[in-house]
Protein backbone atom coordinates (compact mmCIF):
# COMPACT_ATOMS: atom_id res chain seq x y z
CA UNK A 1 0.00 0.00 0.00
CA UNK A 2 1.28 3.24 -0.77
CA UNK A 3 -0.06 6.71 1.20
CA UNK A 4 0.56 10.05 -0.54
CA UNK A 5 -0.03 13.02 2.27
CA UNK A 6 -0.83 16.64 1.41
CA UNK A 7 -0.96 19.66 3.51
CA UNK A 8 -4.26 21.24 4.62
CA UNK A 9 -6.01 22.37 1.47
CA UNK A 10 -6.77 26.17 0.60
CA UNK A 11 -8.69 27.51 -2.23
CA UNK A 12 -6.07 28.45 -4.09
CA UNK A 13 -3.76 25.60 -3.82
CA UNK A 14 -2.83 22.99 -6.08
CA UNK A 15 -2.33 19.12 -5.36
CA UNK A 16 1.47 19.70 -6.31
CA UNK A 17 1.77 22.89 -4.50
CA UNK A 18 0.51 21.03 -1.11
CA UNK A 19 2.46 17.46 -1.80
CA UNK A 20 4.78 16.29 0.91
CA UNK A 21 5.72 12.59 0.81
CA UNK A 22 4.50 9.23 -0.41
CA UNK A 23 5.39 6.56 1.89
CA UNK A 24 4.33 2.39 1.73
CA UNK A 25 5.44 2.41 5.11
CA UNK A 26 2.46 1.46 6.66
CA UNK A 27 2.16 -0.95 9.99
CA UNK A 28 -1.56 -1.28 9.62
CA UNK A 29 -4.94 0.28 8.14
CA UNK A 30 -8.33 0.20 8.56
CA UNK A 31 -11.13 2.38 6.94
CA UNK A 32 -15.05 2.12 7.07
CA UNK A 33 -16.31 3.57 3.65
CA UNK A 34 -20.50 4.46 4.07
CA UNK A 35 -22.83 4.91 1.35
CA UNK A 36 -24.36 7.96 2.63
CA UNK A 37 -22.59 9.02 5.31
CA UNK A 38 -18.82 9.88 6.09
CA UNK A 39 -16.33 7.23 7.29
CA UNK A 40 -13.88 6.83 9.70
CA UNK A 41 -10.18 5.51 9.69
CA UNK A 42 -7.04 4.77 11.01
CA UNK A 43 -3.45 4.33 9.96
CA UNK A 44 -0.53 3.60 11.88
CA UNK A 45 3.44 4.34 10.75
CA UNK A 46 6.37 3.17 12.27
CA UNK A 47 7.92 6.05 14.53
CA UNK A 48 10.02 8.54 12.42
CA UNK A 49 10.49 12.00 13.30
CA UNK A 50 11.06 12.72 9.44
CA UNK A 51 7.00 11.79 8.82
CA UNK A 52 6.08 13.13 11.83
CA UNK A 53 7.16 16.57 10.91
CA UNK A 54 5.04 16.69 7.48
CA UNK A 55 1.80 15.76 9.30
CA UNK A 56 -0.74 17.66 10.11
CA UNK A 57 -4.30 18.04 11.13
CA UNK A 58 -6.55 18.68 8.54
CA UNK A 59 -3.80 17.59 6.05
CA UNK A 60 -5.32 14.71 3.24
CA UNK A 61 -4.12 11.48 2.54
CA UNK A 62 -4.73 9.98 -0.68
CA UNK A 63 -4.70 6.17 -0.14
CA UNK A 64 -6.10 2.74 -1.77
CA UNK A 65 -8.03 5.18 -3.93
CA UNK A 66 -9.82 6.87 -0.75
CA UNK A 67 -9.14 10.89 0.04
CA UNK A 68 -9.09 11.02 3.97
CA UNK A 69 -9.05 14.03 6.14
CA UNK A 70 -6.23 14.05 9.09
CA UNK A 71 -8.18 14.62 12.64
CA UNK A 72 -5.89 13.57 15.64
CA UNK A 73 -2.35 12.82 15.36
CA UNK A 74 -0.56 10.49 17.84
CA UNK A 75 2.56 9.14 18.61
CA UNK A 76 5.02 7.70 20.99
CA UNK A 77 7.85 5.31 20.15
CA UNK A 78 7.50 2.50 18.11
CA UNK A 79 4.43 4.07 15.90
CA UNK A 80 2.85 7.37 15.04
CA UNK A 81 -1.15 6.95 15.01
CA UNK A 82 -2.99 8.90 12.53
CA UNK A 83 -6.93 8.75 12.91
CA UNK A 84 -9.62 10.72 11.13
CA UNK A 85 -12.34 10.68 8.56
CA UNK A 86 -12.69 10.73 4.53
CA UNK A 87 -13.37 13.98 2.54
CA UNK A 88 -17.26 13.33 3.24
CA UNK A 89 -17.03 15.03 6.69
CA UNK A 90 -16.09 18.39 4.58
CA UNK A 91 -20.04 18.94 4.75
CA UNK A 92 -19.84 18.31 8.67
CA UNK A 93 -18.33 21.65 9.40
CA UNK A 94 -21.18 23.53 7.92
CA UNK A 95 -24.57 24.38 8.47
CA UNK A 96 -27.49 25.34 6.71
CA UNK A 97 -28.15 28.99 7.21
CA UNK A 98 -31.51 30.55 5.96
CA UNK A 99 -31.19 32.50 2.63
CA UNK A 100 -31.17 36.04 4.64
CA UNK A 101 -29.10 38.67 6.55
CA UNK A 102 -31.26 38.25 9.75
CA UNK A 103 -30.17 34.37 9.68
CA UNK A 104 -34.05 34.37 10.52
CA UNK A 105 -36.90 31.08 9.36
CA UNK A 106 -35.97 28.08 7.32
CA UNK A 107 -33.76 27.46 4.30
CA UNK A 108 -36.66 25.43 1.73
CA UNK A 109 -35.66 24.52 -1.74
CA UNK A 110 -38.08 22.30 -4.15
CA UNK A 111 -36.91 19.68 -7.28
CA UNK A 112 -34.86 16.86 -8.16
CA UNK A 113 -33.13 15.63 -5.47
CA UNK A 114 -29.66 16.76 -7.39
CA UNK A 115 -31.28 20.28 -7.42
CA UNK A 116 -32.25 20.19 -4.06
CA UNK A 117 -28.89 19.05 -2.62
CA UNK A 118 -26.56 21.77 -4.93
CA UNK A 119 -28.59 24.20 -3.81
CA UNK A 120 -27.75 23.90 -0.15
CA UNK A 121 -23.87 22.88 -0.82
CA UNK A 122 -23.83 26.09 -3.01
CA UNK A 123 -25.64 28.45 0.06
CA UNK A 124 -23.53 27.56 2.45
CA UNK A 125 -20.31 25.59 0.55
CA UNK A 126 -19.43 26.07 -2.79
CA UNK A 127 -20.99 30.32 -2.76
CA UNK A 128 -21.49 31.43 0.21
CA UNK A 129 -21.91 34.96 0.99
CA UNK A 130 -19.66 34.72 3.47
CA UNK A 131 -16.52 34.02 1.69
CA UNK A 132 -14.64 32.29 5.03
CA UNK A 133 -17.48 29.59 4.51
CA UNK A 134 -16.33 28.51 1.44
CA UNK A 135 -14.69 24.78 1.16
CA UNK A 136 -12.42 23.90 -2.01
CA UNK A 137 -15.68 22.26 -3.85
CA UNK A 138 -16.49 21.91 -7.18
CA UNK A 139 -20.40 19.96 -7.69
CA UNK A 140 -20.51 17.22 -9.96
CA UNK A 141 -23.71 15.98 -9.77
CA UNK A 142 -24.09 12.47 -11.23
CA UNK A 143 -27.67 11.07 -10.57
CA UNK A 144 -30.87 13.26 -10.67
CA UNK A 145 -32.40 11.06 -7.42
CA UNK A 146 -35.83 11.87 -7.04
CA UNK A 147 -37.66 13.78 -9.94
CA UNK A 148 -39.92 15.75 -7.05
CA UNK A 149 -38.07 16.07 -4.01
CA UNK A 150 -38.04 18.62 -1.50
CA UNK A 151 -36.32 19.89 1.54
CA UNK A 152 -36.51 22.44 4.47
CA UNK A 153 -33.40 23.29 6.73
CA UNK A 154 -32.89 25.61 9.99
CA UNK A 155 -28.73 25.21 11.02
CA UNK A 156 -28.84 21.55 10.03
CA UNK A 157 -25.45 20.11 9.60
CA UNK A 158 -25.07 19.81 5.32
CA UNK A 159 -24.19 16.09 5.73
CA UNK A 160 -26.97 15.81 7.49
CA UNK A 161 -28.99 16.75 4.81
CA UNK A 162 -27.64 15.17 2.23
CA UNK A 163 -27.59 11.89 4.04
CA UNK A 164 -31.45 12.14 4.76
CA UNK A 165 -31.70 13.53 0.99
CA UNK A 166 -29.53 10.80 -0.15
CA UNK A 167 -31.70 7.80 1.96
CA UNK A 168 -34.84 9.13 0.90
CA UNK A 169 -33.80 8.81 -2.79
CA UNK A 170 -31.79 5.64 -2.68
CA UNK A 171 -29.11 7.33 -3.94
CA UNK A 172 -25.13 7.55 -2.71
CA UNK A 173 -22.21 10.22 -2.69
CA UNK A 174 -19.01 10.77 -2.28
CA UNK A 175 -16.30 13.50 -1.95
CA UNK A 176 -13.29 12.72 -4.31
CA UNK A 177 -9.73 14.99 -4.67
CA UNK A 178 -9.23 15.86 -8.44
CA UNK A 179 -5.73 16.56 -9.69
CA UNK A 180 -6.95 18.30 -12.71
CA UNK A 181 -9.32 20.62 -11.35
CA UNK A 182 -7.14 21.09 -8.16
CA UNK A 183 -9.48 20.69 -5.71
CA UNK A 184 -12.52 18.30 -4.20
CA UNK A 185 -15.32 17.58 -5.94
CA UNK A 186 -18.86 15.95 -4.76
CA UNK A 187 -20.52 13.44 -6.94
CA UNK A 188 -24.02 11.28 -6.11
CA UNK A 189 -23.60 8.04 -7.05
CA UNK A 190 -26.00 5.24 -7.85
CA UNK A 191 -25.85 1.83 -6.66
CA UNK A 192 -26.16 -0.96 -9.02
CA UNK A 193 -28.37 -4.16 -9.02
CA UNK A 194 -26.21 -6.98 -9.27
CA UNK A 195 -29.17 -9.63 -7.32
CA UNK A 196 -30.07 -12.97 -8.17
CA UNK A 197 -33.31 -11.35 -9.06
CA UNK A 198 -32.77 -9.59 -12.06
CA UNK A 199 -30.43 -10.66 -15.41
CA UNK A 200 -29.31 -6.91 -16.58
CA UNK A 201 -25.51 -6.65 -14.67
CA UNK A 202 -23.55 -9.47 -13.40
CA UNK A 203 -24.96 -11.54 -10.18
CA UNK A 204 -23.36 -11.41 -6.75
CA UNK A 205 -24.29 -13.58 -4.93
CA UNK A 206 -22.79 -14.22 -1.01
CA UNK A 207 -22.82 -17.87 0.13
CA UNK A 208 -20.18 -20.21 2.04
CA UNK A 209 -21.42 -22.57 -0.72
CA UNK A 210 -19.43 -20.15 -2.96
CA UNK A 211 -16.68 -19.99 -1.05
CA UNK A 212 -16.92 -16.16 -1.44
CA UNK A 213 -17.71 -15.59 2.57
CA UNK A 214 -15.43 -16.29 5.17
CA UNK A 215 -17.49 -15.51 7.85
CA UNK A 216 -20.73 -13.99 8.91
CA UNK A 217 -23.36 -12.41 11.31
CA UNK A 218 -27.17 -11.74 10.98
CA UNK A 219 -28.70 -8.82 12.87
CA UNK A 220 -32.29 -7.42 13.27
CA UNK A 221 -34.41 -5.49 15.79
CA UNK A 222 -36.50 -2.34 17.13
CA UNK A 223 -34.72 -1.28 19.66
CA UNK A 224 -33.85 1.96 17.88
CA UNK A 225 -37.65 2.36 16.14
CA UNK A 226 -40.17 5.07 16.86
CA UNK A 227 -43.00 5.18 14.65
CA UNK A 228 -45.53 7.06 16.28
CA UNK A 229 -44.69 10.84 16.61
CA UNK A 230 -47.14 13.71 18.08
CA UNK A 231 -45.38 16.67 16.71
CA UNK A 232 -45.82 20.05 18.65
CA UNK A 233 -45.58 23.12 16.41
CA UNK A 234 -44.57 26.60 17.10
CA UNK A 235 -47.87 27.73 18.86
CA UNK A 236 -47.60 24.34 21.42
CA UNK A 237 -50.47 22.76 19.11
CA UNK A 238 -49.71 18.74 19.14
CA UNK A 239 -50.93 16.12 16.30
CA UNK A 240 -50.20 12.95 15.54
CA UNK A 241 -48.36 12.58 12.54
CA UNK A 242 -49.19 9.19 10.22
CA UNK A 243 -48.98 5.87 11.51
CA UNK A 244 -49.91 2.40 11.34
CA UNK A 245 -48.87 0.69 14.42
CA UNK A 246 -50.71 -0.25 17.19
CA UNK A 247 -50.54 -2.37 20.01
CA UNK A 248 -47.00 -3.47 21.58
CA UNK A 249 -45.08 -2.69 18.47
CA UNK A 250 -46.27 1.00 18.58
CA UNK A 251 -43.57 3.36 19.77
CA UNK A 252 -44.16 6.78 20.26
CA UNK A 253 -42.73 9.94 20.67
CA UNK A 254 -42.73 13.79 20.66
CA UNK A 255 -40.81 15.92 17.95
CA UNK A 256 -41.23 19.86 18.45
CA UNK A 257 -41.53 21.89 15.25
CA UNK A 258 -40.45 25.21 14.99
CA UNK A 259 -43.10 25.80 12.38
CA UNK A 260 -47.38 25.88 12.51
CA UNK A 261 -49.04 23.10 12.01
CA UNK A 262 -50.64 24.37 9.02
CA UNK A 263 -48.05 24.58 7.37
CA UNK A 264 -47.71 22.01 3.87
CA UNK A 265 -43.87 21.09 5.35
CA UNK A 266 -45.04 20.54 8.98
CA UNK A 267 -45.70 16.89 8.65
CA UNK A 268 -42.43 15.88 6.43
CA UNK A 269 -40.35 18.16 8.85
CA UNK A 270 -41.52 16.26 11.96
CA UNK A 271 -40.58 12.71 10.84
CA UNK A 272 -37.19 13.90 9.31
CA UNK A 273 -36.87 14.34 13.34
CA UNK A 274 -36.66 10.88 13.59
CA UNK A 275 -34.68 9.98 10.51
CA UNK A 276 -32.47 7.62 12.39
CA UNK A 277 -35.07 5.85 14.17
CA UNK A 278 -35.41 2.75 12.12
CA UNK A 279 -35.85 -1.10 12.51
CA UNK A 280 -32.65 -2.63 11.77
CA UNK A 281 -31.72 -5.33 9.25
CA UNK A 282 -28.05 -6.18 8.40
CA UNK A 283 -25.69 -8.77 7.13
CA UNK A 284 -22.11 -8.43 8.55
CA UNK A 285 -19.92 -10.61 5.99
CA UNK A 286 -16.09 -11.15 5.68
CA UNK A 287 -15.02 -11.59 2.46
CA UNK A 288 -12.37 -11.81 0.38
CA UNK A 289 -10.48 -8.66 -0.66
CA UNK A 290 -10.15 -9.72 -4.17
CA UNK A 291 -13.74 -9.65 -5.37
CA UNK A 292 -14.54 -5.83 -4.06
CA UNK A 293 -14.11 -3.64 -7.26
CA UNK A 294 -14.62 -5.37 -9.17
CA UNK A 295 -17.66 -7.85 -9.04
CA UNK A 296 -19.62 -5.27 -6.53
CA UNK A 297 -19.19 -1.55 -5.42
CA UNK A 298 -20.41 0.56 -2.40
CA UNK A 299 -23.86 0.86 -2.89
CA UNK A 300 -24.49 -1.95 -5.11
CA UNK A 301 -27.37 -4.54 -4.65
CA UNK A 302 -26.45 -7.88 -4.00
CA UNK A 303 -27.79 -11.19 -2.98
CA UNK A 304 -26.66 -13.20 0.25
CA UNK A 305 -27.61 -16.33 1.82
CA UNK A 306 -28.58 -16.74 5.52
CA UNK A 307 -26.28 -19.50 6.03
CA UNK A 308 -27.79 -19.85 9.78
CA UNK A 309 -31.51 -19.48 9.11
CA UNK A 310 -31.69 -20.43 5.25
CA UNK A 311 -33.03 -18.14 2.65
CA UNK A 312 -31.47 -15.55 0.38
CA UNK A 313 -31.97 -11.89 0.63
CA UNK A 314 -31.17 -8.74 -1.24
CA UNK A 315 -29.15 -6.46 0.41
CA UNK A 316 -27.80 -3.01 -0.75
CA UNK A 317 -24.05 -2.72 0.39
CA UNK A 318 -23.92 -0.18 3.05
CA UNK A 319 -20.39 -0.04 4.45
CA UNK A 320 -17.12 -1.52 3.50
CA UNK A 321 -14.35 -1.65 5.79
CA UNK A 322 -10.61 -2.63 4.57
CA UNK A 323 -8.12 -3.72 7.29
CA UNK A 324 -4.69 -3.98 6.29
CA UNK A 325 -2.05 -5.62 9.11
CA UNK A 326 1.16 -7.45 9.19
CA UNK A 327 1.25 -7.59 5.02
CA UNK A 328 -2.43 -8.73 5.00
CA UNK A 329 -5.52 -7.41 3.85
CA UNK A 330 -9.05 -7.92 4.31
CA UNK A 331 -12.68 -6.88 3.80
CA UNK A 332 -16.25 -7.23 5.47
CA UNK A 333 -19.43 -5.82 4.83
CA UNK A 334 -22.47 -4.45 5.95
CA UNK A 335 -25.56 -5.42 3.93
CA UNK A 336 -28.96 -3.51 5.11
CA UNK A 337 -29.58 -1.19 7.47
CA UNK A 338 -27.35 -1.07 10.16
CA UNK A 339 -27.87 -0.78 13.98
CA UNK A 340 -26.84 2.99 15.49
CA UNK A 341 -23.52 2.93 17.34
CA UNK A 342 -24.61 4.08 20.78
CA UNK A 343 -22.16 7.19 20.96
CA UNK A 344 -23.80 8.25 17.67
CA UNK A 345 -27.21 7.46 18.33
CA UNK A 346 -26.33 10.28 21.51
CA UNK A 347 -24.68 12.80 19.25
CA UNK A 348 -27.85 12.93 17.21
CA UNK A 349 -30.28 13.01 19.95
CA UNK A 350 -28.27 16.00 21.37
CA UNK A 351 -28.38 17.53 17.98
CA UNK A 352 -31.93 17.33 17.55
CA UNK A 353 -32.82 18.57 21.11
CA UNK A 354 -30.56 21.54 20.61
CA UNK A 355 -32.78 22.19 17.13
CA UNK A 356 -35.64 21.93 19.16
CA UNK A 357 -34.78 24.65 21.26
CA UNK A 358 -34.17 27.19 18.64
Amino acid sequence: MFAKIFKPPTLTSTFSDDFLFATDRISSYEYTKRWTKSGAFTLTFPFDKEILKSLEENGIIFLDGDWLWIQDIFYEEPKIIVTGKDCKAFLETRIALPNNTGFTGYSSVSGTTEQCIEYYLNLNCINPVDESRKLPLIFAGGTAGLSNDSYMARFEYISDIVTTMCENAGIGYDIRGNIADSGFKFYLLKGVDRSFDQDVNPRVIFSSHWRNVISQSFEHGVDNLLNAVYATDVDEVSQLVATTASGISRRECNVNVGISHTDSWFEKYALKEIKDNVATESFNINVPFSNYGTDYELGDVVTVKDDFAGGFYNRAVTEVTKSFSSGQRSISLVLGTAKQKPVQKLVNNLINKTQQRK
